[in-house]
């Protein structure tokens, strides 16, 4: 009875009814949107630095860290035989790093050498570039990314000089060429980095199949080595961008309040006028018989059911926008993706789960529930014969 009594109610407010319905709809569609667009970036930058960067996981030398470059020069180790086999068959590439400098238009610019095997498959960089195809030829083929070129003012076919330090503490140089400028959406493999041939940074720094870190194709191929290396999973190296993206979250749960305040003072205003309107009728309910839990109850199904009918607004009006961001994305502005963030390069298509599309009704509900409650909690307290009187 109070189901259909709610309803018949909600019928009757007509246009305050159907305002109420769609500013809920209006609130439901901006809080999953907006956590479906931050879903979807992680899942884009977690994507693209596996692509790029790490894979199915690495092992780091211990003494790497990347935020010291001074330990660029003593973390490395010769690759241990339990890794070798999976290099040779395609499904780990090892990378030495080390610090150096070049001197584009005759200016000091420290850079991190990354030397990877031209051979490799399994990272996006077009090392294939790296070939050498002179092995006594001066001039060493590198890459280099688009931030990076720009930074520097330099363009494909640009010969600098590059400089860095031998295993023995002498330093050396060579003439570098640039063969290509690749457009990696990864800030890591990007500013900041010269990319040349494994086997030729080993020879110049009088090294002998030594790597910094070594990246697997998948996570399963992960084993126990012991010292000097650390196996870093996919979790730990996306620390750094989940974190950022966290951030990002943060305002957003400012617009979360802000949207949900909109729908309690919708629903709440509702609710109040309709308790001061029907002041005569709550009095007839209770000369009737009916406890003032039904009477609470009744309001609370009301607000109750203005959530349902607005979920299914949002499901009619909703669906088109959810799905045109699902498939097509949102379209990064070029100033944020000239910042060269991970998932910023390319359309963010919003993910959404269903446990993030159930919470978000959740948390509405308990707030619509709670601002219809509220009005009605204190006018059932109040006696028949003043409510048949029209009295407060």
């Amino acid at each position: 009875m109070i189901t259909k009594l709610a309803y018949k109610n909600i019928l009757g407010n007509g246009w305050r009814s159907l305002i109420n319905i769609f500013i809920l709809s209006l609130v439901l569609t901006g809080m999953i949107w907006m956590q479906g667009l931050y879903d979807g970036w992680s899942r884009i930058a977690r994507r693209q630095m596996q692509e790029w960067e790490f894979a199915g996981g690495h092992y780091a030398h211990q003494d790497y860290d990347k935020y010291d470059s001074f330990s660029l020069d003593k973390s490395f180790a010769a690759v241990p035989p339990k890794l070798q086999d999976l290099i040779d068959t395609g499904d780990a590439v090892p990378i030495l790093y080390s610090a150096g400098i070049i001197y584009p238009h005759g200016r000091l610019t420290p850079v991190v050498i990354k030397g990877i095997p031209a051979e490799q498959n399994i990272l996006r960089i077009p090392t294939t570039h790296l070939r050498i195809q002179d092995p006594d030829t001066q001039i060493l083929p590198v890459l280099i990314g688009r931030q990076m070129a720009k930074s520097i003012n330099v363009v494909k076919g640009d010969i600098l000089t590059m400089r860095w330090k031998e295993v023995n503490g002498a330093y050396n140089a060579y003439d570098i060429q640039i063969v290509q400028i690749m457009d990696t959406p990864v800030p890591s493999t990007d500013m900041g980095q010269i990319w040349i041939d494994y086997d030729k940074l080993n020879e110049v720094k009088a090294l002998k199949n030594s790597c910094s870190v070594i990246v697997l194709k998948n996570q399963a191929a992960s084993t126990y080595v012991g010292s000097p290396w650390n196996f870093v999973s996919i979790d730990q190296s996306m620390k750094g961008v989940d974190a950022m993206i966290q951030t990002k979250r943060v305002g957003g749960y400012v617009f979360f309040v802000l949207l949900l305040f909109l729908a309690m003072i919708a629903v709440f205003d509702a609710q109040m006028l309709a308790v001061f309107k029907r002041r005569k009728e709550i009095g007839t309910l209770i000369a009737l018989g009916m406890t003032k839990r039904q009477i609470i109850g009744l309001f609370t199904m009301e607000g109750t059911m203005y959530m349902l009918l607005g979920s299914v607004l949002t499901a009619t009006l909703g669906l088109p926008l959810f799905f045109y961001f699902g498939f097509q994305g949102f379209p990064i502005p070029q100033q944020m993706s000239d910042f060269n963030i991970a998932g910023a390069s390319e359309p963010i298509r919003c993910y959404y789960s269903p446990i993030m599309i159930l919470s978000t009704f959740m948390i509405v509900m308990a707030v619509t529930v709670f601002a219809s409650w509220l009005p009605s909690s204190k006018i059932a307290r109040m006696k028949a014969t003043y409510a048949l009187l029209g009295k407060v």
